[in-house]
């Protein structure tokens, strides 16, 4: 008679694990959405510029979710926009730990070691970024590699990187400005041109590239041309930038 007890016992035993299976299941499903509310608003309030909320929200989603290298890289990057650059190392190189194929964090990693003027550790994010071939947007690693390669002035690596931006989004103002630069750097001035030309024709409210070439012009002795940029960059410099020095060079040119 011991035996239909003895399988009752069991199958309760067994009902009784399998609630407390779900009840787990149901309890980190939970967890897991609220980390990721605390993470949207968390990012929100970054959008925003309110940085100090930004961090408080995506601090308390880690807790939630300490495995979660999304959260770990919003928070480096929270931390980057108030100059803690230390603790956004640590934070991205926890995402990447998380993530090892994390182009986008090894790519703000690497951005952020030019903040630091750490050239070469900056050029190896990069190029990890880069390994990657799931990369969605292989054209800003490409961009910012091209810059560090500039800053320690192996300009041929930073065009061949600048070009391979380009090659990636070819309507990408930002690495035809930088071309122009580095072109100017080795006195290919007519490919400079160029190349300020078409980060104009792409992004023809920004007044950066209008200065540049104007003071390109300048300097090849084309006055009116330089005039014309000038007036063009002030026109469109609606945080006072370029203004100051490109009046000062439209006053010594008239």
């Amino acid at each position: 008679m011991w035996k239909p007890f003895r399988n009752i016992s069991i199958a309760l035993i067994f009902i009784s694990f399998t609630v407390i299976l779900i009840g787990c299941a149901e309890d980190k499903a939970l967890t897991k959405r609220q980390s990721l509310a605390k993470q949207d608003l968390g990012k929100s309030f970054l959008a925003q510029g309110d940085f100090r909320a930004g961090l408080n929200e995506l601090l308390k989603a880690a807790e939630l979710d300490p495995e979660n290298p999304e959260i770990q890289y919003n928070l480096a990057l929270g931390y980057r926009f108030i100059d803690l650059h230390s603790k956004a190392i640590t934070h991205f190189k926890k995402a990447i730990e998380l993530r090892q194929n994390y182009s986008e964090a090894y790519n703000d990693l690497g951005y952020t070691y030019l903040i630091l003027s750490k050239w070469d550790l900056a050029i190896t994010c990069f190029e990890k970024a880069l390994g990657n071939t799931l990369y969605a947007t292989p054209h800003f690693a490409q961009n910012n590699l091209g810059y560090a390669y500039y800053k320690k002035g192996e300009y041929n690596k930073a065009v061949e990187s600048y070009l391979k931006a380009i090659k990636y989004q070819p309507s990408f103002s930002r690495a035809f400005h930088n071309l122009g630069i580095t072109y100017e750097a080795i006195n290919e001035w007519d490919k400079a041109v160029g190349a300020y030309k078409e980060s104009i024709r792409y992004a023809p409210k920004d007044p950066r590239s209008h200065f540049y070439l104007g003071k390109l012009y300048l300097k090849r002795n084309k006055p009116s041309l330089a005039i014309e940029k000038f007036e063009e960059s002030i026109r469109l410099d609606k945080n006072n930038i370029y203004t100051p020095e490109a009046k000062h060079l439209l006053e010594k040119i008239k």
